[in-house]
């Protein structure tokens, strides 16, 4: 990401998105590559290893632009690249749920 995100943002995440570890992945320095697809590859290492397991429900994605630092179109992306991957479904008005591990 083009920011370096401090220890009271990874904090505020971690309480709007509990047991977000797949988070640290974003804040560990500055970096060259494009957001979204930065924050789907996390999001994806994150259900790869089981830490977002098949049924979770990923954070909101205002919730997690706010906590990011981001704007929502990012988030949106980056959930974009995961559905059209089939590693997730969104629902409107429900959310964006895991469906299969990569």
């Amino acid at each position: 990401m083009s920011k370096v995100l401090g220890t009271t943002v990874v904090a505020q995440a971690t309480a709007v998105v509990p047991g977000a570890g797949w988070l640290a992945a974003l804040t560990s320095g500055r970096s060259s590559g494009v957001r979204y697809r930065e924050l789907a590859a996390a999001l994806r290492a994150a259900i790869a290893s089981g830490e977002l397991a098949v049924g979770a429900r990923l954070p909101p994605q205002r919730e997690l632009a706010h906590v990011l630092l981001i704007g929502r179109t990012t988030v949106v992306s980056a959930y974009n690249l995961l559905r059209a991957e089939g590693l997730v479904v969104m629902r409107q008005g429900s959310g964006t749920w895991v469906v299969r591990r990569p």
